[in-house]
């Protein structure tokens, strides 16, 4: 039997620029045999003080997605907690450093390395700092900005296959929910690659009173398209109800995945990016000093050139001389375009 757990708490830190509201969290097993979804914080953890949330989606097969999930989520969550608060950039060192360390728990794990399929989890991360939202995923898994009259403002990009075919325009979006290979991901935290995959980020800087945050699995992604999210997320409700409406719509749609998704939403302050002002130095007023000198010489100049086009002009009039060439080019194009074959 699914069971649905909540988390409802207040963001009250009056040193953040950023003041969080409500924070909710659930997370079901769906038709799956177990849960390979891991969160952080944990259910029921979450603090007053909350600044870092994480949705992981285990993948491997049987205990072995949710033993990758649960790691990842627990070390990169724990090593970028304990940061005070801090700028975006600040926090995305730490969790670069808090990435790596969870690669190699992985690779302590998987020791020798297992046969068959290979465990690893997809990661979705938000922070909250002193200058924006500092957002990192790797996968399929998803970070969204909803806003109250605008819909989606931010979403992250999928490293999928799917995701690559859409972009190229060999793909619509209704199509690719039925594409036979949907769930080939392009990115993945797994353990002894000889590469490892890193992150792509994304600062947020545009945030306003009442804007939604939610991190979700793609069990999530799959059966409710953004229009139901934000009607589901953007709702006048708690936000503990509107997470458990978003659970109750993928649980209608007898999703066969395990779907999780955890949001926090906007209470107060803003960090919206000013406009780049330019001051143009004044240079300070002084007394005008009389130079007649200077004047008679420009009269002079402007006596010359005056007789100088008298003469021109009786020269164009008799023939002497052909009508200067003149180009005109439109300001806002450019005078040249090179084409690239």
């Amino acid at each position: 039997m699914n069971k649905t757990t909540t988390l409802m708490d207040k963001q009250t830190n009056p040193t953040a620029s950023i003041r969080l509201g409500e924070i909710a969290c659930y997370s079901e097993i769906g038709q799956k045999a177990n849960q390979e979804d891991s969160i952080f914080p944990a259910i029921g953890e979450a603090t007053a003080n909350q600044r870092v949330f994480l949705v992981c989606d285990g993948m491997g097969g049987h205990e072995h997605g949710e033993v990758a999930s649960a790691c990842v989520a627990k070390t990169v969550g724990e090593k970028t907690a304990v940061l005070p608060l801090s700028t975006t950039a600040e926090m995305r060192t730490v969790f670069e450093t808090a990435l790596e360390a969870a690669y190699d728990e992985l690779d302590a794990i998987d020791t020798p390395p297992s046969t068959g399929r290979t465990m690893g989890t997809t990661l979705t991360f938000a922070a909250c700092c002193s200058d924006g939202v500092l957002v990192a995923h790797i996968g399929d898994s998803r970070v969204y900005q909803l806003r109250p009259g605008a819909g989606v403002v931010f979403r992250t990009r999928d490293h999928s296959l799917v995701f690559d075919l859409i972009a190229a325009g060999e793909l619509t979006e209704e199509e690719a929910r039925d594409f036979p290979q949907k769930n080939v991901i392009t990115r993945a935290v797994q353990p002894h690659q000889e590469r490892r995959d890193r992150a792509s980020f994304n600062v947020i800087t545009d945030i306003r009173p009442d804007d939604v945050f939610v991190l979700c699995s793609d069990g999530v992604v799959e059966q409710l398209t953004d229009d139901d999210l934000c009607r589901l997320m953007l709702d006048h409700d708690t936000l503990d109800n509107r997470i458990r409406s978003v659970a109750e719509a993928c649980r209608l749609q007898q999703t066969r995945d395990n779907n999780t998704a955890y949001a926090f939403s906007i209470e107060g302050g803003s960090v919206t990016a000013q406009p780049e002002v330019k001051v143009e130095a004044v240079k300070p007023k002084g007394k005008k000093k009389g130079h007649t000198w200077v004047w008679l010489l420009l009269l002079a100049i402007i006596a010359a050139l005056a007789l100088f086009v008298i003469k021109t002009q009786s020269g164009d009039a008799k023939g002497d001389k052909q009508p200067a060439q003149t180009e005109q080019h439109d300001n806002n194009a450019p005078l040249r375009t090179i084409k690239h074959k």
